[in-house]
C-alpha cells in the first residue's frame, strides 16, 4: 500500500519529532534510529511539506515559548503597587 503525504511522527527512541514523507518506507531520525513507517504512529497527516511543518511547529511551540522572567509576573502599575502594600 503506496501512501502519499506528509506526516509528523516521532522517533521511539529520543522522542523527537519530525516531518515525514509517507511515500518512504523508513525515516532515518537525527539521532541515527530508522523508524519504520508502517509501523511508527501517525501524529498528524497533511498533503503539503508546508502544512505538516506549520503542525510540528504548533506541537512545539508550547515547550518552545521561551524564558519568562519573575519581574515580568509582576504588574507594574502604580494601583497594583498600592493594593500589595496595604
Amino acid at each position: 500500500m503506496i501512501r502519499e503525504g506528509f506526516a509528523v511522527i516521532g522517533c521511539p527512541r529520543c522522542r523527537r519529532m519530525q516531518v515525514a514523507d509517507l511515500t518512504h518506507a523508513t525515516k532515518t531520525c537525527i539521532c541515527g534510529h530508522k523508524i519504520d513507517m508502517t509501523k511508527t504512529k501517525l501524529l498528524a497527516v497533511s498533503d503539503s511539506a508546508d502544512e505538516a511543518g506549520a503542525v510540528l511547529r504548533s506541537f512545539t511551540a508550547p515547550k518552545n515559548s521561551g524564558f519568562v522572567s519573575a519581574a515580568s509576573m509582576y504588574s507594574s502599575s502604580p494601583a497594583e503597587k498600592t493594593l500589595k502594600k496595604k
